[in-house]
């Protein structure tokens, strides 16, 4: 069923009705009051930052030789201790099995002198050697394992790969590059803020992070580290974030516009439009109800942080105050004033004016 467009215009038009006898002195000035009310603010700080990895390695060989195996693609994902690449082993396989040999040997003689010492036949002195002998095979054969695994090159940590850089039959000495290895589950944001905002900065600081490369998306992070010094040429603050990244959409070297949101605290919040410069010093008009009906007084306020829309009060009000948010210009203070309703609120339905002001709907028409 359709609502008639009757009730709105006449509400409408009682509202302009009420303003434009406020305005030739025949009345209470209408106005518009917001209440007092309790807000989060925080000091925003503006900064670009770049992206970095939380770990990044070069992947390379420790010792030269032959390349007989890869065991990955560019851009792979590989878990923690995952086999990328071995080289030749011939000669380390033949020296393991060797030094294991020996050390069974080791190990059959000092079972066997045991219960000779016991029985006096085998002396303290040679079964002491004994068990020397097997801990050297032992340590040897430890040996000959450790340069073996040196041949296989296994993941340090679980990431993304880069490119491959090697192939099967290449040659490698120490150091050559393989591939780099990141782990990107949460991208660092490395940051330079003025020097002024120290004493405001710590881990746990909370951050909001926008790029071009998604445009209308916002990502959310902390602060985790503060340098342990200022740069004597720019005077700023090199500081450290972490942002999430469980989609692994954020890639390393990406330009982040950064907010930083300090010393967060909650304070008393009222429109941006009940504010009255004056000169140096700010104003509101404070809404007083007396028997004679609401009377607005003018109360010198100090201001604290802007946010969109909102202006933090830090002394001259209280909780549960209302200020007139419109309609400065048509009062002064110590005068009565006619509150008024919201013709336009967000549910999209028209509302009446203050029953004392309303005229009567059919003297409208």
């Amino acid at each position: 069923m359709r609502t008639s467009p009757r009730p709105i215009c006449a509400a409408i038009l009682a509202g302009l009705a009420a303003f434009a006898a406020s305005a030739q002195g025949g009345g209470p000035a209408s106005v518009f009051v917001a209440p007092v009310t309790e807000q989060a603010f925080s000091e925003r700080v503006e900064a670009i930052g770049t992206l970095a990895p939380k770990e990044r390695v070069e992947l390379s060989v420790n010792v030269a030789d032959r390349v007989t195996g890869v065991y990955f693609e560019d851009g792979q994902r590989v878990e923690k201790g995952q086999t990328l690449l071995t080289q030749a082993q011939r000669e380390q396989l033949a020296a393991i099995e060797g030094a294991e040999a020996t050390a069974r040997e080791a190990f059959r003689i000092v079972e066997r002198m045991r219960p000779l010492v016991e029985d006096g036949v085998v002396s303290e002195l040679e079964f002491d050697e004994a068990k020397r002998n097997y801990q050297v095979a032992q340590s040897e054969l430890a040996s000959v394992q450790s340069r073996q695994r040196d041949r296989v090159l296994v993941a340090p940590f679980s990431g993304v790969l880069g490119f491959r850089q090697v192939s099967v039959g290449a040659y490698l000495n120490p150091g050559t590059p393989v591939a780099t290895l990141i782990d990107d589950s949460e991208m660092l944001l490395d940051l330079a803020i003025p020097a002024s905002f120290l004493s405001s900065v710590a881990p746990g600081v909370e951050i909001s992070a926008t790029t071009n490369a998604f445009p209308g998306e916002t990502f959310e992070g902390s602060l985790i580290s503060v340098n342990n010094e200022i740069d004597p040429v720019t005077r700023s603050l090199r500081v450290r974030a972490v942002l999430p990244n469980p989609d692994r959409r954020l890639k390393p070297g990406l330009s982040m516009s950064v907010t930083l949101f300090t010393s967060p605290h909650t304070g008393l919040a009222v429109p941006e439009g009940a504010i009255e410069p004056i000169g140096s010093k700010s104003f509101v008009y404070a809404v007083e109800r007396t028997p004679e009906g609401p009377v607005a007084r003018r109360r010198e306020v100090t201001l604290g942080i802007r946010t969109r829309g909102t202006v933090e009060i830090v002394s001259g009000l209280q909780p549960g105050d209302q200020v007139v948010s419109e309609g400065l210009i048509r009062i002064r203070a110590g005068a009565p004033v006619t509150i008024e309703e919201n013709l336009f609120p967000s549910t999209g339905e028209a509302v009446s004016v203050a029953a004392e002001t309303l005229p009567d709907a059919q003297a409208v028409r």
